[in-house]
């Protein structure tokens, strides 16, 4: 059978350990931090809401022009291709907490028919949702910038995650044919889970 893989990103660090008399490597790579933060319904939700999914996340606010509504767009398709699978979840990242407040939030998460158990908005401490933008999902990191794009981290980017919390794909989140790759690898990663647990 021909199996499609997708790849890791951001090695972290390569793990040695002797088995035999004979050495093996092991990449360890970079995992997304824990946070708590607040959702557009008031509830808490932290890293622990989202073990064993597969999400996407991306950082936005609301009051950003053009770009962050054409994400949210693609997002809301997103949303739409893997409603009936709960174990694929989107997260977004306000990037101006002082504004966009949780009556903010849920106003413009029920604009784009986001469902609160499918697509959360999150708001909290600034230094904190920067601090996990660029050391949490690395954004502006050199690997994880798209062509044409500055690393900077209010960007079109959108993230894949996997159920390690691991990245596992970088897309222009403006750009409908990068979205429809998204939603490829994501099927791609539900088949590997299923194979992993043989299904």
């Amino acid at each position: 059978m021909n199996r499609f893989s997708l790849r890791t990103y951001f090695p972290a660090t390569v793990d040695s350990t002797l088995v035999e008399g004979q050495w093996r490597y092991d990449t360890l790579y970079h995992k997304v931090p824990d946070f708590q933060l607040t959702s557009q319904t008031g509830a808490t939700f932290s890293q622990k809401d989202l073990e064993g999914k597969i999400y996407v996340a991306n950082f936005f606010h609301t009051t950003c022009p053009s770009i962050c509504n054409q994400m949210s767009t693609q997002l809301a398709r997103v949303q739409d291709a893997f409603r009936l699978k709960p174990e694929v979840h989107l997260v977004s990242y306000t990037l101006r907490p002082h504004q966009d407040s949780v009556a903010v939030l849920k106003r413009y998460a029920e604009s784009f028919r986001a469902n609160p158990a499918k697509w959360t908005f999150l708001t909290g401490p600034e230094p904190e949702i920067l601090k996990l933008a660029q050391q949490g999902y690395l954004l502006t990191s050199p690997a994880s910038a798209l062509p044409d794009i500055p690393a900077e981290v209010l960007s079109k980017r959108l993230v894949l995650v996997d159920k390690e919390k691991q990245v596992r794909g970088i897309y222009d989140g403006t750009d409908a044919t990068e979205v429809d790759r998204l939603i490829t690898e994501i099927n791609v990663l539900l088949s590997e889970y299923n194979l992993a647990n043989g299904k």
